[in-house]
C-alpha cells in the first residue's frame, strides 16, 4: 500500500506567520483501488521555538514534518504513521463486501416478464 499526502491550505496568523492548522488529503492506494481521507492537524507552536521557520520560507517537506510532529499528541514522531493507519482501516472497510446488492437472480434472465 502506498500513501500520497495532498497539502490543500494552511491556516495562519498573517502578522505572526505561525501556523495553526494544516489542511490535507490522504490517498491511500493498493493495486487500482484507492481511498481518500479528508484531515486535519493542530499545529502549536510559537516564533520562539527553537528551529521555527518562517512562513514564506516553508516547504512541502517541512510541512509534512509538521504533521508528523503534531498529528499524534502523544508521539511527536508517529503522525504520519496514526494518518496512514486510520487511513488504511477506512479503506480496509470501504473495501469489504456491500452488505445490500441490487442484482437479478441467476434463473432470471433479463427482468421483462411478458404476460
Amino acid at each position: 500500500m502506498t500513501h500520497e499526502y495532498y497539502i490543500l491550505y494552511t491556516t495562519r496568523n498573517t502578522s505572526t506567520g505561525l501556523i495553526s492548522n494544516i489542511r490535507f488529503d490522504l490517498v491511500s492506494k493498493l493495486g487500482d483501488d484507492e481511498f481518500t481521507g479528508k484531515y486535519e492537524c493542530n499545529t502549536p507552536g510559537s516564533a520562539d521555538d527553537g528551529g521555527f521557520i518562517a512562513y514564506d520560507s516553508l516547504s512541502s517537506s517541512d510541512l509534512l514534518g509538521f504533521i508528523n510532529k503534531y498529528g499524534d499528541g502523544m508521539d511527536p514522531t508517529n503522525g504520519l504513521n496514526l494518518y496512514q493507519t486510520v487511513n488504511s482501516a477506512s479503506f480496509a472497510e470501504d473495501l469489504k463486501a456491500p452488505i445490500v446488492v441490487n442484482d437479478l437472480p441467476p434463473n432470471v434472465d433479463n427482468g421483462k416478464i411478458t404476460v
